[in-house]
């Protein structure tokens, strides 16, 4: 069954690198990758789908992953769902806690230890690729 993950981020070459880190994935057809460069895209997409996961940039224009994860959190989801920053993680430790998030990701971000992560949480097999 094709799992959905939801990237939000507003640097656009973000979506060239989930690409290449779920290349395998996606070609088997096990992951269908969809990119946000603005957060208010997400939500819009949000109210009609549910993603298996979301890995979401903490500071962005408009609505940063801490206000996007509120208003996922608000509709009664619980998608499992990393925050992916430059920054440090002891910076959102507290929030993350309050928010449920699963995982923070540091950039620049390790090929294999995000793919093993993501195939990790929504269940997919290194025997199926």
């Amino acid at each position: 069954m094709q799992k959905v993950v939801a990237v939000i981020d507003d640097e656009l070459e973000m979506e060239d690198l989930y690409e290449i880190i779920l290349e395998k994935q996606i070609r088997r057809g096990l992951i269908n990758l969809k990119f946000f460069s603005d957060s208010r895209d997400f939500l819009s997409w949000f109210k009609d789908n549910q993603p298996d996961l979301i890995l979401s940039d903490i500071n962005m224009p408009h609505l940063g992953g801490p206000e996007v994860m509120k208003l996922v959190r608000k509709s009664g989801s619980g998608i499992p769902t990393y925050f992916v920053s430059g920054y440090a993680e002891s910076e959102y430790t507290r929030i993350m806690k309050e928010l449920g998030v699963y995982r923070f990701i540091s950039k620049p971000l390790n090929f294999s230890h995000v793919q093993s992560l993501i195939e990790f949480d929504l269940g997919i097999l290194a025997a199926n690729l």
